[in-house]
């Protein structure tokens, strides 16, 4: 099989995009595909990339790596993209997660899988769909909103 090009946008969440990139890596139907991983934080996209590549020559897997900070480069001819951008960065997250300690809303368990107090990712949600939801005339505002 020649294989497909995936694009992963926002691949500089080690957690998230490794746990990814082992599934792909154990995805026999895969073989000989590409997979472009796109951040906008170079230091993250680079660990993930080196991380990525090792994995996959661990488990000898014919998956091929390609890294880039220009998501129209990492979307071009791609068969299927994957977004899993966080909107804002991580600065925009915390600061979501100290509004919330500040009136009361406190994280409980700090874990997704297993938080059962309460989701402290609801602060940020907003903007996550706000994205997703918006057509091409909001992208200016939604990119001046990134720099939060």
């Amino acid at each position: 099989m020649s294989g497909i090009k995936l694009s992963i946008i926002g691949a500089g969440s080690a957690i998230f995009s490794l746990k990814l990139v082992g599934d792909l890596c154990k995805t026999k139907g895969l073989s000989g595909s590409s997979v472009s991983l796109m951040d906008v934080d170079e230091r993250r996209l680079n660990s993930v990339h080196d991380l990525a590549k090792r994995y996959a020559a661990l488990l000898g897997t014919d998956l091929r790596f390609e890294k880039t900070t220009d998501m129209k480069r990492s979307i071009e001819d791609a068969d299927f993209v994957i977004n899993t951008a966080l909107i804002g960065g991580h600065a925009q997250l915390d600061a979501c997660r100290k509004a919330g300690e500040k009136h009361g809303y406190t994280r409980g368990i700090d874990s997704q899988e297993f938080n059962m107090v309460s989701d402290y990712h609801t602060l940020s949600n907003y903007n996550q769909l706000k994205y997703f939801l918006m057509d091409s005339r909001g992208s200016e505002e939604m990119e001046a909103q990134r720099s939060f």
